[in-house]
């Protein structure tokens, strides 16, 4: 038997190795940033669930009706759509929120506080311009296809109570 007619073609064996490749690396990048987004955390808003100069992923795949209360997500600003917040969902459609004394009320009762961590940091120099020391917030009913979003860093975030409640279609993504 001749080696000759056992040997595989070069440029065959170049394209059963370069085509998986290719197809793997498309599929990972398509991955990578159509479902699951990478985000850096840049500032202390959302301390201690997500840490300054960590990196967070969020998931694309979602449907605006799964998203529940406690899920922490990814939006479009309303006031700047080039820019991202990051917060967590305390208010659904037709839902009642109010602020008083740094404590959040959801239709009149009180939100477990051990489901919505707050920064063990005491160390902000000042208030931030706008926000009290009691930290309360008259009430507010959220629209349909809105949420109230809450930074757990109330001190130093970001949130709906800056910008008022965030339209359905400003969510960009959940974290996974």
């Amino acid at each position: 038997m001749s080696k000759s007619k056992n040997k595989v073609p070069f440029k065959t064996r170049l394209l059963a190795f370069a085509i998986p490749l290719v197809v793997g690396l498309v599929a990972a990048v398509v991955f990578k940033y159509y479902v699951i987004t990478p985000v850096h955390i840049p500032n202390q808003f959302m301390e201690p669930t997500l840490k300054n100069g960590s990196t967070a992923y969020f998931n694309r795949w979602f449907r605006a009706k799964q998203l529940g209360i406690g899920d922490v997500v990814l939006v479009h600003s309303p006031l700047d759509p080039d820019s991202v917040l990051i917060a967590r969902i305390v208010g659904k459609p037709g839902d009642t929120i109010y602020v008083q004394k740094r404590m959040v009320f959801r239709n009149g009762t009180l939100l477990d506080p051990t489901s919505f961590p707050e920064s063990s940091s005491n160390d902000i120099p000042m208030i931030p311009p706008g926000k009290t020391e009691s930290d309360d917030m008259p009430k507010v009913t959220v629209p349909e296809k809105s949420f109230f979003l809450l930074a757990d860093n109330r001190e130093l975030g970001v949130d709906s109570r800056t910008l008022g409640v965030i339209q359905e279609s400003h969510v960009i993504a959940t974290l996974w």
